[in-house]
């Protein structure tokens, strides 16, 4: 099921969250990864761990462009190239040849989307209710200790409801 889910848009943050807090910790499809958004508001899914020294890039810092490791300084954009490497000389092209694992995301409708599939990246679908001006939207979540799919499987079977959440034992 995993490589037939890669190839659909999924939800990862809401662009709220993404204002009161840059970065993100993301687990989807088995892969933890850092949603962030940079200081010119682009928005990147990178790798949970710097390709240098396995830092969490949750603790990263936002940068005008990219998301700089805390440990290094090692500067990546949302597409994964690293920008900066501090300490290496001004002549070294050793930042050319290192590569974080990205996945293109796209902002829609108060939410945030991401791709973990393969090229060619499809559309993100623009549902109504995503691109309507004339509708009032109100984005919430909850964290649930289930993956969604499980979430969406019940909400299509009523008949649940009565026997696993209204039994209890005495």
């Amino acid at each position: 099921g995993g490589e037939l889910l890669r190839r659909y848009w999924h939800i990862v943050g809401t662009s709220q969250e993404m204002n009161v807090n840059p970065t993100r910790a993301v687990r989807l499809l088995g892969e933890d990864l850092v949603l962030y958004k940079d200081r010119s508001g682009t928005l990147g899914l990178i790798q949970e761990s710097c390709p240098h020294r396995r830092v969490n890039l949750l603790y990263g810092i936002p940068e005008q462009t990219g998301l700089r490791c805390p440990y290094h300084g090692w500067l990546y954009d949302e597409t994964g190239r690293c920008l900066e490497m501090p300490a290496e000389a001004p002549d070294s092209t050793f930042k050319d040849r290192v590569t974080a694992l990205t996945y293109p995301v796209q902002e829609l409708g108060g939410l945030i989307w991401a791709y973990l599939g393969p090229e060619p990246v499809p559309l993100l679908p623009k549902w109504d209710f995503l691109v309507r001006d004339d509708l009032v939207r109100d984005v919430g979540t909850t964290v649930i200790p289930c993956n969604w799919l499980q979430c969406m499987e019940n909400s299509v079977d009523p008949t649940h409801t009565e026997w696993l959440h209204a039994y209890q034992t005495l």
